[in-house]
């Protein structure tokens, strides 16, 4: 038989049904298995300061150098290497539409960067003349080696890697390096030197910077001389302690331009790269088709982030 309660007037009952079992504890008891514990309590997270305001004190020389490819980057391979027209069609029309998609977003990139957001001149007739240039003084660099002109002309990661390689050399060794010429072929529309991508993106909340990479098909014919010089110092009159070498070349040259806070670093050489194949047309968020802009983005940052 159920027993009759009264209540203060102005408080409310919560009917619970029988044979459940409530406890009520006050606010201030604690559990007996966290008695004598600390007790920690999370305070509220304060509001982070922009990128912005994070780098406004950081200097051109501070910034790393080193930052990869810029995702969408399309290298053309050479002819011999793309689809076969007759054998697999489908193939090779995905590969040139790719390419050109490529062509008017890097055009497009530069307009924005250039143009837009920086004034700067788009030196399109000077591509090529700068990678020329970089390519004669990193290879001499290195086979005189001459350290401080590599880490002056290359990015942090190909300087360390060409630093090390110098390292390594024997201390009785000369190496000397010779551009016997340009290979004026097709794939460099004959004159030995193509820009096969220019692409250019600035750097969010931070005005006045970004990142301008330039890929350049260079076909030559190089020769490399090494000789053995006895402990004096003086060149070993032995034949067979000097050794010669000459070959044809293809590179896929990539130099760098970057701006801080309109301050210009220079161009620099980046590395090799090596043409896109028909896998990575298909597997790169960045060349895949039938995604929308949103998911291409989406994907870009999605792989970004596991590397």
């Amino acid at each position: 038989m159920a027993s009759t309660v009264r209540l203060p007037a102005g408080t409310s009952a919560r009917i619970v049904p029988s044979g459940s079992f409530v406890q009520c504890r006050a606010f201030s008891e604690t559990s007996q298995q966290w008695r004598g514990r600390p007790m920690n309590f999370r305070s509220p997270s304060q509001a982070q300061p922009s990128f912005n305001t994070r780098t406004q004190g950081m200097k051109l020389s501070d910034l790393p150098n080193d930052i990869g490819i810029l995702p969408g980057t399309f290298v053309r391979p050479l002819w011999r290497d793309m689809p076969s027209i007759f054998k697999a069609p489908r193939d090779r029309w995905h590969m040139e539409w790719t390419w050109l998609k490529s062509l008017a977003t890097n055009y497009g990139s530069l307009l924005q960067y250039c143009k837009r957001e920086n004034n700067l001149p788009l030196l399109l007739s000077k591509r090529r003349h700068f990678g020329a240039k970089l390519q004669k003084e990193m290879y001499t660099a290195f086979a005189k080696g001459d350290i401080p002109k590599i880490r002056q002309i290359c990015c942090d990661g190909l300087a360390k890697q060409l630093t090390t390689g110098i390292e390594r050399r024997p201390k009785n060794e000369l190496v000397t390096w010779e551009l016997v010429k340009y290979l004026r072929q097709p794939s460099t529309n004959f004159i030995g030197l193509r820009v096969i991508s220019d692409r250019a993106t600035g750097i969010p909340e931070v005005p006045k910077s970004g990142i301008r990479q330039i890929v350049v098909r260079i076909t030559s014919r190089q020769s490399t001389t090494t000789q053995i010089q006895d402990p004096s110092g003086k060149e070993s009159a032995e034949v067979t302690n000097v050794s010669s070498k000459e070959q044809d070349c293809v590179e896929h040259f990539v130099i760098q331009n970057m701006r801080w806070n309109n301050q210009d670093k220079g161009w620099r050489v980046w590395g090799h790269i090596n043409p896109t194949t028909l896998d990575e047309v298909m597997t790169n968020p960045s060349f895949m088709p039938g995604l929308s802009a949103s998911e291409r983005l989406e994907m870009i940052k999605d792989s970004m982030g596991k590397k």
